[in-house]
C-alpha cells in the first residue's frame, strides 16, 4: 500500500484506487443525506413539506442500483425505477393506487444530476406545465418513505 499523503496531493485516479482498496476489504460508500442526496437545489434541507425536490448524485443513484433499491427503467419517464414494494401509494375511490416513482436525469443541474419523480395518469411531482400536482399529503408520505428506506440501507 502507498504511503498516505495530504488529501490535496491525490489525483482523482489515486482517490478512486484508494476507494477501490477500501471496498475490497468491505468498506463501501454509504449514501449520506446532504452530500449524496437531499432536498432542494443544494441538497441540504431536511423539511419534507412537499415543496422541495429530492435530488441524488450520480454516486448515490449507482449505489442504490447496486444494492437493489432501484433498477434501470423500461420507460422514458424515468432513468431508474424504485423497487415495487417501495413505491408510494395513493388512496382512490376504487382502492389504493400504486404511483410510478423513480429517478430522472436533470439537464439543468449538473451538480445534482438526478431528481426523484412521481407520475400517475396526469399527475406529476415535480409538476410540469402539462401535469397536475399531487396533493401534498401524498408527496409528503412518499418522500418520507423513500428517505427513511434509504437511511435504513446505511445501517
Amino acid at each position: 500500500m502507498r504511503h498516505l499523503k495530504i488529501y490535496e496531493e491525490y489525483s482523482d485516479d489515486d482517490l478512486k484506487d484508494l476507494m477501490g482498496d477500501l471496498e475490497s476489504v468491505g468498506h463501501r460508500h454509504q449514501v449520506v443525506f446532504g452530500k449524496d442526496y437531499g432536498l432542494g437545489s443544494k441538497m441540504e434541507k431536511r423539511d419534507v413539506s412537499g415543496k422541495s425536490t429530492l435530488w441524488f448524485t450520480e454516486e448515490a443513484a449507482q449505489f442504490l442500483k447496486e444494492v437493489g433499491y432501484m433498477r434501470n427503467s423500461p420507460t422514458k419517464f424515468f432513468d431508474f425505477v424504485i423497487k415495487e414494494d417501495s413505491l408510494p401509494t395513493m388512496k382512490g375511490i376504487y382502492g389504493n393506487k400504486t404511483i410510478s416513482a423513480g429517478l430522472k436525469k436533470s439537464e439543468n443541474s449538473p451538480g445534482s444530476p438526478y431528481y426523484f419523480k412521481m407520475f400517475y395518469q396526469n399527475q406529476e411531482f415535480p409538476e410540469t406545465y402539462s401535469g397536475k400536482k399531487f396533493r401534498n399529503p401524498t408527496i409528503i408520505v412518499a418522500l418520507n418513505k423513500i428517505i427513511s428506506e434509504i437511511e435504513a440501507l446505511r445501517k
